[in-house]
């Protein structure tokens, strides 16, 4: 059997999206031939080429100008110009891209002293603010404004749905009536007039490869012919929809495959939009373009789809049937296997969740763009690296948060992964692609595998082997001691995002998160003395909220920058779904004032409105305003009322005191440092030395030295007693640390000075 698993475009550029990596590395182990495709960047790098954009300019040229509501001359001047920039568009655009991707080091000069190079209005705004004339070293920022500008392009002038992170989301969340996809897409150019075309060639070249290795003759099909002989196994075409964005490319996808594969090909969508928005699915016509809706995890359905398909396409029903799948019977929607008894399938899906990981055998890493979108340090991490994605669990440890999809698998299922067999995938992953960057990809890193991820991390460098340096998202919660945050900065974490959601006590009580304010800036600041990059996550327009509540939200947020407790955030607009916690306490009458707003319909149904919600929308512009302007460093001094002047009548002051977090602050750094002076910490702590290597000096007074943080810290007193402390810090220098009774017999009588260590290398975790 033969699988094929497809990234539709589009997704994060940077990067594979590990979906499909992890279900190629399961199938493989099953005995499948199985390959993956990432469309999201062939496709990007298709369009972004010269050829494509020959594309993209004769599908301008030939279509009439649209008419915008207002402005139309500076429209069509605007338009003009880029038709003018023609061709130094399609002379620059191949090696933008290469550079881009990390090649030909050379261009950014070239770029950077460049007087005509194409500039659309973002690229022009950029050197115009440089005062005409960038420098080499940020010739990456001006590469990525000119593929920005050719993205507004094509949106304005061609498909009004573009967009190369997101395509059509518009058209896919929380839409009711397929009809309206389907319409949508037979009208989109860049599906009709670039994706299809282009997938026709690639399926093509699919059928040739399996006639190829049969032995077998096969049709470049435009009319669905059949491939394959009679016997043998049918072709898996698995396509990952993780967003609503990819919808329109999967449908895509799909309707090429069925084109050229013939109808023996097994058809199957999966992916966080199926897993969440298709939940409630009752439009059978989605089955006209896929025979199964994979759910959740997708080993386990997977896994009894292909025991159902069978070899030779003849249908073998496993005695346990289906597991979370869809599919169509007899012109209706039939869902099976979404009970909660006991599963051969479940049984091995939690099996495969704790033991699979992805080693990106299929993926070309130099195919990945480093764009810089964004002068935030911790915003670039999202776009400016190539990581090696992995998780550390499926689900979320706490799944507790009103807001959350907690009763759906991707949250409530909560299965540690084994770290032992992480780390071997990922050593193996990075030995073939010379990355050492993970970005872990969990709802909430559990601190256990954390912990057990750093130190085979720690043993990596006491071997003399390369370290990985890694980041996550994070519970700002008790876990995250501030012993722990250095622990985890010193071996190898470099950034951690995590949710908020709202900034004020009432807001994290509402939201459920588990901690308050004061619990919430000790975590922070333990984060911040460990030197870590920090991403907070915020939401508004809250069930219950009301207007004061936003606005001390926002302010606390400003005291959160101003204070550099957190480096980058950004602002979701709540939406309430089916599967969140607080529609379940809805349904059990515990939410009496909640009033929700089914939008009908029998497609994509998980997103709610609710009674109330557009009394929020007069917060959107502020908010995001002020906090783009908080990233760059700019207007964290002004006033928070300042930033809702244009709506003051709606909004009340801010009640939060201006100096609340510098006064909380104070309180966790009397706490934190207090913990250093207390002695040994309870016996289920292991110490861990993580500062420089430990040296007995003899001058006028004998003095232990060490580096940390760039200084050199030496304490004094007898020869003895400093020998003392150096053997417990070699004890605690081991990958494996030392328990508390080991540390205190090695201290003996030096026991007492401990806290000379503490808060200068030493660490309990």
């Amino acid at each position: 059997m033969q699988a094929f698993l497809v990234q539709p475009p589009f997704v994060q550029l940077n990067a594979p999206y590990p979906a499909i990596h992890y279900l190629e590395s399961w199938l493989k182990a099953q005995g499948i031939a199985a390959t993956s495709f990432d469309h999201s960047i062939e496709l990007y790098r298709a369009l972004f080429s010269r050829k494509g954009l020959e594309t993209v300019f004769a599908g301008i040229e030939s279509r009439p100008r649209p008419k915008a509501s207002k402005g139309g001359d500076a429209a069509d001047r605007e338009i003009a110009r880029y038709l003018s920039y023609k061709p130094s568009y399609l002379e620059w655009i191949d090696g933008l891209v290469d550079f881009l991707c990390g090649g030909d080091p050379g261009f950014a000069h070239r770029l950077a002293a460049a007087a005509e190079s194409p500039r659309g209005a973002r690229a022009r705004a950029f050197v115009e603010a440089a005062g005409g004339r960038i420098r080499s070293v940020e010739a990456r920022n001006l590469a990525t404004l000119i593929l920005e500008d050719l993205a507004d392009l094509i949106r304005f002038a061609l498909d009004p749905d573009f967009g190369t992170v997101r395509y059509g989301e518009r058209i896919a969340a929380s839409l009711g009536d397929f009809g309206e996809v389907t319409a949508n897409l037979e009208r989109a150019w860049f599906i009709q007039s670039f994706y299809l075309p282009w997938l026709r060639g690639f399926w093509s070249a699919r059928a040739a490869e399996m006639a190829g290795a049969t032995g077998e003759a096969s049709s470049d099909a435009r009319g669905g012919a059949e491939l394959g002989a009679e016997g043998a196994s049918p072709p898996l075409v698995l396509i990952t929809i993780p967003f609503p964005g990819c919808l329109a490319g999967a449908l895509a996808c799909a309707q090429a495959a069925r084109e050229v594969l013939g109808k023996k090909a097994v058809i199957v969508f999966g992916g966080g939009y199926v897993s969440t928005e298709l939940r409630t699915l009752a439009d059978p016509r989605l089955f006209d373009w896929c025979d199964y809706l994979s759910f959740d995890a997708g080993f386990g359905s997977l896994a009894s789809i292909i025991a159902r398909e069978g070899a030779g396409g003849q249908a073998q029903p496993a005695e346990e049937g289906l597991y979370r799948t869809m599919r169509r019977v007899g012109g209706r929607v039939v869902k099976e296997g979404f009970g909660d008894g006991s599963s051969v399938w479940k049984t091995l899906e939690r099996a495969a969740l704790e033991t699979t990981f992805p080693d990106y055998s299929c993926a070309d890493f130099t195919r990945y763009l480093r764009a810089v979108d964004s002068g935030n340090p911790m915003h670039r991490l999202w776009s400016d690296t190539p990581w090696l994605k992995f998780s550390l669990a499926h689900g979320c440890y706490w799944h507790r948060c009103s807001f959350c999809d907690t009763e759906l698998d991707y949250v409530a299922n909560f299965v540690p992964a084994g770290v032992e067999a992480l780390m071997v995938a990922a050593v193996q992953a990075s030995a073939r692609h010379g990355l050492y960057g993970i970005h872990f990809v969990d709802e909430a890193l559990p601190m256990p595998g954390l912990l057990s991820f750093a130190k085979a991390n720690r043993a990596r460098m006491t071997r003399g082997e390369r370290p990985f340096s890694f980041w996550g998202n994070v519970r700002f919660d008790a876990s995250w001691t501030a012993d722990r945050c250095e622990y985890l900065a010193a071996s190898g974490l470099v950034a951690v995002s995590g949710g908020i959601e709202i900034a004020t006590e009432r807001g994290l009580e509402m939201t459920n998160k588990g901690f308050d304010l004061a619990a919430l800036v000790k975590t922070l600041v333990g984060m911040r003395r460990a030197g870590l990059l920090v991403h907070a996550y915020l939401i508004y327009g809250f069930p219950g909220q009301d207007g004061a509540d936003i606005v001390e939200s926002a302010e606390v947020t400003r005291q959160l920058f101003e204070t550099g407790l957190v480096d980058s955030a950004f602002w979701h607009r709540f939406v309430l779904t089916r599967a969140s916690r607080m529609m379940a306490h809805h349904r059990e009458g515990r939410m009496p004032l909640l009033v929700p707003k089914d939008r009908g319909g029998k497609f994509a149904s998980n997103d709610l409105g609710f009674e109330g919600e557009a009394s929020y929308d007069v917060f959107d512009g502020p908010l995001v305003a002020a906090l783009e302007a908080w990233m760059r460093g700019e207007g964290i001094d002004a006033p928070i009322q300042s930033w809702f002047e244009a709506g003051r009548k709606a909004f009340k002051p801010a009640s939060a005191d201006p100096g609340l977090m510098e006064s909380l602050i104070a309180k966790a750094e009397a706490a934190l440092d207090g913990a250093l002076d207390a002695g040994l910490p309870p016996s289920l702590s292991q110490a861990h030395w993580v500062a420089g290597l430990p040296l007995l000096l003899e001058a006028k007074k004998p003095r232990l030295s060490w580096a940390y943080r760039g200084e050199l810290v030496s304490i004094e007193g007898e020869a003895s007693m400093l020998a003392l402390l150096k053997s417990a810090i070699d004890l605690a220098s081991g990958t494996a640390g030392a328990d508390r009774h080991a540390l205190a017999a090695a201290l003996g009588p030096a026991v007492d000075r401990l806290g000379e260590l503490r808060g200068a290398g030493l660490v309990f975790i």
